[in-house]
């Protein structure tokens, strides 16, 4: 993935005009953003660390969950395992939560939960989801917090409704979209925009 010509000058055109249609933002403003993470990257390549500051200085995202959505855009897009994230894919990323729509918000929820890349979230990813929700939700990983258990037992029920254990992409899209309650309590990404006031 990534810019494919080998220049990381300019925002890929596929990236631009996703971008463009998912947020409403014009060619110019996508460039001044592109341009502003390109200052600050290394040769095209973003280290966690750039990515922290980038959320930080050019997002309204809480500073107490950047490091989770640094750490989640970095286990989608770090392929090579590099420890660095290709510059197209982070503004992909960066722009579409800080910027892009509902819809857009809940894919890339989806994509962080589902690491294997088989549209659908089972087995350890849900365990995996579990775990982050309860951080997100202020507690702890052992289940020693009730509330948060039962909170996270009633939210996977809703998406598993079928028995068969496996929140398939269509049914986890749907029930956010009916739902949108639930992306306050399952995306770090929500709190980057203002639309969850309903």
């Amino acid at each position: 993935m990534g810019n494919k010509t080998g220049s990381c000058e300019t925002l890929m055109d596929e990236t631009k005009d996703l971008l463009m249609q998912r947020t409403g933002m014009s060619e110019s403003d996508l460039e001044l953003w592109y341009r502003a993470i390109l200052d600050r990257s290394t040769k095209g390549k973003l280290s966690k660390e750039q990515m922290i500051s980038i959320y930080k200085d050019m997002s309204d995202l809480d500073c107490e969950r950047i490091s989770e959505v640094v750490d989640s855009l970095a286990n989608v897009f770090d392929e090579d395992h590099s420890g660095t994230v290709d510059i197209d894919e982070f503004v992909r990323g960066f722009i579409l939560t800080t910027k892009g729509d509902l819809q857009s918000k809940i894919d890339y929820t989806f994509r962080i939960y589902d690491q294997n890349g088989d549209n659908q979230i089972s087995g350890e990813e849900i365990k995996e989801m579990a775990n982050s929700i309860t951080r997100m939700l202020g507690g702890d990983e052992t289940g020693s917090d009730h509330e948060c258990f039962a909170i996270i037992q009633q939210f996977l029920k809703q998406f598993t409704g079928n028995g068969d254990g496996v929140i398939y992409k269509h049914d986890f899209i749907q029930t956010v979209m009916q739902n949108r309650e639930l992306l306050a309590i399952i995306s770090p990404f929500y709190a980057c925009s203002n639309d969850h006031h309903k």
